[in-house]
């Protein structure tokens, strides 16, 4: 009853408003100008709660929409979906609200403290909780605010000096100024028109200066014209993921050979395969007769191939086995599995791999498996995808004649640091593959595809997109669409040239620094906000 009391209390209209216009500011709704004004409802609700009781509940569910409207995707919700799937998605939407509440708490602090000019704290305060929230098993930085800028080219191109978080700075710097605008309005006391058009002045000049910045960079960019290209081939089979990996394997590699050579690919420098294209341990003894075929084809094809595939790493005893490592009871060896990736060249028995490193949360790990091996059994999804072991290194893949590049899987590609570190170690270019087949014909898919350009232009790094199911596509180094997107559940092949860049940016050589930066301006604010607290008291 109370929960049904809470949904009807009026005081959640200011925050419901804010999850409203928050979730639709992300992809696919192109109002990515909402997240610019989403937070101020909010921001008043908190202003008048009486105590953190309060707080905690308003924000939950403002949060909660936003959550819901964003991501109500995950947990696939398509006939065939695995129950797991369903309801760790269901979890994920009702739980992952919580984490939002903790600096609306810390900004209600301050706020007592510092009175309306902690609203200029508000943007710090966020930042570093999003950057936070992006580190460590449990990271889950799906709505990071600055993503919702994903289909504004111009307005992104900034990027390449301060990465992700510097869009959701900006964002959030907005809110703050508009909302201190809309207080002096309405001061009783009577605010001076100059303090109201300094900060509406501001708010603008955050909006019009990188969007005229952006427009500057895309205009030069399209003289450029790139000395060195690579042809690449992305094969997007439409595979049932469910029934993926309970299939026919002679099947699903003659798939998979007969689209890369039909569609006249293998005369690519390249041709991708996606996310674990093949689900089987083809790199170990017992299927070797798959892989010395999968050998034969790219002999006589000439090609050179990226293909997700499982890779297992059997321990020489037992005593070096992990908690979370499997046990082969046919050869009574423990081993890890990864979900992974390997590049094969013709006319070579050697191959290049890479591990994921960063899992799902739930879906492909248990987080901190290794510390409660307990959960392991009882969580473990059943479509043979789970309990994952984690990769070891940013693996960079070099291809005969030179060009190098960095694979990640799915999740990864929606991390700005980890992407940038293959960048910094070497990389030409940037490969993504996935399969997002769980999520049908929701949101999911188109979200996770515009986040991608956000990793081309924070690097200057072409990126190939290869999906199971879609969507594939190739993104040139300031965000631009090469050639055609696939669209979802549809068997395609597409080929382009994607431009070779070397140049480092600044984000790719210094990170994210200017998250870094908002949290120690944040934790010195909580202190001296504690100080003041307790010399009060004193």
């Amino acid at each position: 009853m109370r929960i049904i009391k809470s949904i009807f209390d009026r005081s959640l209209l200011l925050p419901i408003f804010s999850g409203l216009l928050l979730g639709f500011s992300f992809p696919p709704f192109h109002f990515g100008w909402l997240a610019f004004v989403g937070f101020i409802p909010l921001i008043f609700a908190v202003k008048g709660a009486k105590n953190y009781r309060e707080v905690l509940k308003l924000s939950y569910f403002g949060f909660l929409v936003l959550n819901i409207v964003a991501i109500y995707w995950v947990g696939g919700w398509t006939r065939e979906s695995d129950p797991f799937l369903m309801i760790g998605g269901a979890a994920l939407v009702f739980c992952h609200p919580f984490f939002f509440t903790v600096p609306m708490l810390v900004y209600h602090f301050l706020h007592k403290r510092f009175g309306e000019l902690a609203v200029f704290l508000f943007p710090f305060l966020y930042l570093s909780f999003e950057h936070l929230h992006s580190i460590g098993e449990v990271a889950f930085p799906w709505l990071t605010i600055g993503y919702s800028q994903s289909y504004n080219q111009a307005g992104i191109q900034f990027s390449s000096f301060t990465g992700l978080f510097g869009i959701s700075f900006q964002i959030l710097l907005v809110n703050s100024f508009l909302y201190y605008s809309l207080t002096s309005w309405m001061d009783n006391r009577g605010a001076k028109k100059f303090r109201i058009a300094r900060s509406l002045s501001i708010a603008l000049l955050l909006i019009v200066i990188p969007e005229i910045y952006g427009e500057m960079v895309l205009r030069s960019a399209g003289k450029n014209e790139y000395a060195n290209k690579l042809k690449v081939a992305i094969i997007q089979p439409n595979i049932d993921p469910n029934e993926k990996w309970n299939g026919d394997i002679d099947q699903i590699m003659e798939t998979y050979e007969q689209e890369t050579y039909k569609s006249g690919s293998h005369e690519s420098d390249l041709v991708v395969w996606p996310e674990t294209a093949i689900p089987f341990y083809i790199l170990l003894p017992q299927f070797s007769c798959f892989k010395r075929s999968l050998e034969s084809f790219l002999d006589s094809t000439n090609t050179s191939l990226l293909a997700g595939v499982p890779i297992a790493r059997y321990y020489s005893d037992s005593d070096s086995a992990k908690p979370s490592s499997h046990f082969d009871e046919s050869t009574h060896r423990y081993y890890d599995a990864y979900n992974g990736a390997a590049v094969f060249e013709p006319h070579s028995n050697v191959y290049q791999t890479y591990g994921k490193i960063i899992l799902v949360p739930f879906g492909e790990r248990i987080p901190y498996a290794d510390a409660v091996p307990f959960l392991i059994k009882p969580l473990n999804w059943g479509v043979g995808i789970s309990n994952w072991a984690r990769g070891k290194d940013t693996t960079v893949f070099r291809l005969r004649g030179g060009p190098t590049f960095g694979t990640v899987i799915c999740y990864e590609s929606i991390f700005p640091n980890y992407v940038r570190a293959f960048v910094e170690k070497g990389a030409d270019f940037l490969v993504i593959i996935t399969n997002d087949g769980w999520y049908g014909k929701s949101s999911g898919p188109y979200q996770h595809a515009a986040y991608a350009v956000l990793r081309a232009v924070e690097n200057r790094r072409a990126v190939v997109r290869a999906a199971n199911t879609g969507i594939s596509e190739f993104i040139d180094p300031y965000g631009n669409l090469i050639g055609k997107q696939t669209r979802l559940d549809e068997r395609m092949t597409l080929e382009e040239s994607i431009p070779i860049s070397h140049q480092l940016t600044f984000y790719t050589m210094h990170g994210d620094w200017i998250a870094n930066f908002a949290e120690v301006i944040s934790a010195a604010v909580i202190l001296f906000g504690l100080f003041l607290k307790f010399k009060s008291k004193n």
